[in-house]
């Protein structure tokens, strides 16, 4: 029993071992693991393109370079978007400023009349310390970080998707059971690409929404408010609450508190049926992931690889869910990540993709080794 004990406390003090040796490797491959994943991700977007193209009989490499045409105009219209925030964004800033010095010395001159004698020039400090343009600063980092890496990301792209038509004779040469693993393949491919899918599209709602509230409220710096909250609603459960806080300041900065309220208020219904009521009836349990599941992923992804992270995190925490449940002995792991069965429920794993019917992704290798056979 004494050797039995021992040995256990000695598997579990290698196995944190372990996870700790993994997660500073994480750590230091974050410059190779995160253009990588993020290329991963859009080349699952951007498939249905490809696989369209070479279903008409064209190479691989031909879809794989429409798909890319397609990203590239994407992004272009996205760069266009994000430079015509920018210049906006500097014209307005030093009436931003002048107005917040006005508004520190109005506040500190009524804390002062109410006994509270507030010193103008600290309390400027402290708001300028909290304001936007600190907060857009490191945005702005971010972003010329990411668009640094964008020829990796390009270049994953494109060859992840050349090697689409090859990935069925991989896959079966990897594992004991082809079947069984197309399948697995299948439900990542399908879970994944139909999130992200969904996301995007949810997200460019919510930022369609967002800037028309703030154009009829006649808020300044609309577009950039609407692609802040565009990107940050990738980020689960607090990416929106975050994209509100800016807009905010911002309507308080040009229209006064009334209009701060509204903006407020209209970023919450927006989030509200937009995350709460069409996301969840799109994507159903497909997702699959309990929200605190979400939340510590994307805590965990979020410190060890920071923003990147934070939006990465559910498709790598849906990948690794679908692995370790047809994994013996780590079952359990994808069992706490589940969303908890209702009352009344039965609790039932999700319908695995037909073993005899591989990956819409693999379709056209999977067709012609059939013909060549």
């Amino acid at each position: 029993m004494g050797i039995f004990t021992i040995s256990r406390r000695a598997q579990m003090v290698i196995v944190a071992a372990a996870a700790v040796v993994v997660i500073v490797g994480l750590r230091y491959a974050e410059p190779f693991l995160v253009p990588v994943l993020f290329g991963a991700a859009l080349a699952a977007i951007s498939s249905p393109i490809a696989t369209w193209v070479t279903r008409r009989g064209l190479p691989p490499a031909i879809g794989a370079l429409a798909a890319l045409v397609v990203d590239l105009g994407i992004l272009v219209f996205v760069g266009a978007v994000v430079t015509i925030a920018g210049v906006e964004l500097e014209e307005k800033v030093p009436a931003y400023l002048a107005r917040a010095s006005e508004m520190t010395v109005a506040v500190a001159a009524t804390l002062t009349e109410r006994g509270l004698p507030v010193n103008p020039e600290f309390l400027s400090k402290t708001l300028h310390t909290a304001s936007l343009v600190p907060l857009l600063g490191g945005a702005a980092v971010t972003v010329a970080s990411a668009a640094s890496n964008l020829g990796v990301v390009l270049l994953v792209v494109f060859f992840a998707l050349c090697e689409i038509s090859g990935a069925s004779a991989k896959v079966r040469q990897l594992v004991s059971d082809p079947a069984r693993g197309l399948a697995r393949v299948d439900r990542i491919v399908r879970e994944v690409k139909k999130y992200l899918l969904v996301k995007t599209l949810t997200s460019l709602l919510v930022a369609m929404l967002a800037y028309v509230l703030l154009r009829v409220l006649g808020v300044d710096l609309a577009l950039l408010m609407a692609s802040s909250l565009f990107v940050l609603h990738f980020i689960p459960n607090i990416g929106a609450a975050i994209a509100t806080i800016p807009a905010v300041l911002v309507a308080l900065a040009s229209q006064g508190p009334g209009t701060a309220a509204i903006v407020a208020l209209g970023y919450l219904l927006i989030n509200l049926l937009v995350g709460n009521v069409l996301e969840p009836r799109v994507l159903g349990r497909t997702l699959g992931l309990s929200p605190l599941a979400v939340l510590i992923g994307m805590l965990f992804w979020g410190w060890l690889w920071g923003p990147s992270g934070a939006l990465l995190s559910v498709p790598i925490m849906m990948v690794a869910k679908i692995t370790v449940e047809n994994v013996e002995g780590l079952s359990w792991i994808a069992r706490l990540m589940e969303i908890a069965p209702e009352e009344g429920e039965e609790h039932a794993e999700q319908p695995p993709a037909s073993e005899d019917a591989p990956t819409s992704l693999l379709r056209p290798s999977v067709a012609g080794a059939r013909r060549s056979g």
